[in-house]
């Protein structure tokens, strides 16, 4: 069975769980004790998610054994909820950029469908919530909190 060229390219884009455990910087561990996280952090992502705050992270956190809770966790300690993964977590942040051209990408594929559409300046983040279903969140200012701005299904 032949994998699409697209499906590839996705999957090299997000960080395995054992990835993302031996490379975990020291900041986010200090970042989450100050936030009293004490679950594993599996996966994470560095973004510029509010245009007020730099040095934020996306992460992923397993707090069963079939998944998880994705999280951003800004400096200043705050935690922002964005979704539960269930299996294992796959977490990846874009530019404005790169996510319009990942939609972009997405729209000419035959067996993945969906898209995204960045609303503001800021970092996309986008994870699967399932094996074969992502969504994507960025910060809204006006609401001060994340929205979804995009999904894909495999």
């Amino acid at each position: 069975m032949k994998i699409p060229a697209l499906q590839v390219a996705l999957a090299t884009l997000f960080f395995s769980s054992a990835e993302a455990s031996k490379l975990l910087p020291p900041d986010i561990a200090a970042l989450a004790a100050k936030s009293k996280l004490h679950d594993p952090i599996v996966a994470w992502c560095k973004g510029d998610f509010n245009p007020k705050t730099t040095g934020a992270y996306a992460i992923a956190v397993s707090s069963t054994k079939t998944g998880g809770r994705y999280l951003v966790i800004e400096p200043n300690a705050q935690v922002y909820e964005l979704g539960n993964y269930s299996g294992r977590a796959d977490l990846a942040c874009y530019t404005p950029s790169e996510a319009n051209a990942l939609s972009k990408a997405l729209a000419t594929s035959e067996s993945i469908h969906g898209g995204v559409e960045p609303k503001f300046s800021t970092t996309v983040v986008c994870g699967f919530l399932e094996a074969t279903a992502a969504t994507c969140w960025q910060f809204s200012p006006g609401q001060k909190t994340f929205v979804k701005v995009g999904f894909w299904v495999t």
